[in-house]
């Protein structure tokens, strides 16, 4: 089973995503980033500051949403978007300002990536020695366009299990 295209179109667009985490009282927190899908692993990354609200709860509750979602203002059954759910982790603790070739890993990957899909962002903001890269494993994907939705659930191992 595979993601289907409508999902894919927009989680590998050049959108920014709502990542809702919430603390240990449960209260929500909703912020705008910049991100990366990985499909063969059923990942996105993003990078924040380690200092960041995102980050304090995400070290005490894992479990995240991230919505993107691109609205029609002329037609509202025209909107569509992907709402991922999965829990979340801090990746890189040293700060990813400093990653190298040398690295050859897939956080270097990642940042080189994310470098290139969203240069203007860097360009106005270079990313600083405190910003780090989170990781979202994802459990379930919805999509929507209008009133119409499809699912996708992921088992653990990054596999596309179930598609409705």
């Amino acid at each position: 089973m595979r993601i289907p295209d409508e999902m894919l179109n927009i989680l590998y667009g050049n959108y920014f995503g709502y990542v809702c985490t919430s603390d240990t009282n449960d209260q929500p927190h909703l912020t705008p980033v910049f991100f990366i899908y990985e499909e063969e692993s059923q990942k996105i990354f993003f990078i924040t500051n380690d200092r960041s609200q995102k980050v304090r709860n995400i070290t005490k509750n894992p479990n995240v949403s991230i919505t993107v979602d691109i609205r029609d203002n002329l037609n509202p059954f025209n909107n569509e978007g992907v709402m991922v759910q999965g829990t979340a982790e801090i990746k890189k603790n040293e700060p990813i300002y400093f990653l190298s070739e040398d690295t050859l890993d897939l956080y270097y990957e990642i940042y080189t990536e994310f470098k290139n899909k969203y240069q203007a962002v860097i360009e106005n903001k270079p990313l600083g020695e405190n910003d780090v890269i989170v990781q979202i494993n994802i459990q379930k994907m919805v999509y929507w366009k209008g009133p119409h939705f499809k699912s996708a659930k992921i088992s653990e191992g990054g596999t596309v299990v179930k598609v409705t």
